[in-house]
């Protein structure tokens, strides 16, 4: 039992492999703070990786945001992929911190928090507990759900095979700074991108990170919108967001009406594409959709202008 948590926990040392691991991604960063965050993110990740695979819980490494260099880069995750799942997000706590930190971009599209309590001097890690969901940038260790409770639910959650938002995304709070539902500014994002070529003053970029069970890298949505007197132009951009420097094929851009239906002529497939586009216009109030998708298994992302 830690000193922190109220029930069982369970410790394992930090081997020469993890710190290795750690250290590698954390020397690609650019700055001494970002690449602090990474070299405890990792640590997390494969502390959690390790309890997994001695409860028979299957995970997927070569998935997971916390051990791919350029999701490291563009995002404070920590997270692990159990697979038919989805991401587990295993948050490093300090020995003198009593509360676990929750990114905002992290708070959406998880289907648990772990709490990992990294003790360098000792070189141990100790799993403390986890929640379900976070709404909050800060949870108290005091809240974390014991273990076997933990494992109830794992083994409880049924596969995800289509992730739909059901938040809608209200784009005109976009201009007053307001970014909700897994979206950023695209200024927290570090990927280049192409310029979109706009020549309108009251203009707004977002971002996010798009991730299809079971498609092992991760695509970068960017969604420009710039206002043209009773108009609105949108810009929707679909990027790898992995090391590679082309989408799979045939992934797909479709747009939908307000009533989910496709619209043909705003679809795009990618075939040795570095980005696909769909360009378009409305007016205040309109509702669509965005569906990414490849094969079976596809994201849908709701809008209203």
């Amino acid at each position: 039992m830690d000193s922190k948590s109220k029930h069982l926990t369970f410790s394992l040392p930090i081997d020469a492999r993890m710190i290795v691991n750690a250290e590698v991604l954390s020397k690609q960063q650019h700055s001494s703070l970002k690449a602090r965050q990474v070299y405890l993110n990792v640590l997390a990740v494969l502390a959690v990786d390790f309890y997994c695979q001695c409860m028979d819980i299957t995970t997927d490494v070569s998935k997971s945001y916390g051990l791919n260099n350029i999701m490291s880069t563009l995002m404070d995750s920590a997270s692990l992929f159990i697979p038919d799942q989805g991401l587990l997000e295993c948050r490093p706590i300090l020995p003198n911190q009593s509360f676990l930190v929750i990114p905002k971009e992290v708070m959406q599209d998880r289907i648990g928090y772990v709490g990992v309590e990294i003790n360098e001097l000792q070189r141990k890690a100790t799993i403390l507990g986890f929640i379900k969901s976070a709404d909050t940038e800060k949870i108290p260790v005091t809240k974390l759900k014991p273990l076997d409770e933990f494992l109830r639910y794992i083994q409880l959650q049924q596969p995800k095979l289509i992730n739909i938002n059901d938040n809608i995304v209200k784009l005109n709070q976009w201009f007053d700074g307001l970014f909700n539902s897994g979206w950023q500014s695209e200024f927290a994002f570090a990927k280049k991108i192409a310029p979109i070529n706009v020549t309108q003053t009251l203009e707004v970029t977002g971002a996010k990170i798009i991730h299809i069970v079971n498609l092992s890298d991760p695509v970068l949505l960017i969604l420009h919108q710039s206002q043209i007197e009773n108009e609105v132009e949108i810009v929707l951009r679909l990027y790898p967001a992995s090391e590679s420097i082309f989408l799979l094929d045939g992934i797909k851009m479709t747009l939908l009406d307000e009533n989910d239906n496709p619209i043909p002529q705003l679809e795009k497939v990618s075939k040795s594409s570095n980005w696909l586009q769909l360009r378009f216009r409305g007016s205040i109030g309109d509702k669509f959709s965005l569906k990414v998708s490849l094969d079976t298994e596809e994201v849908i992302e709701k809008f209203v202008i």
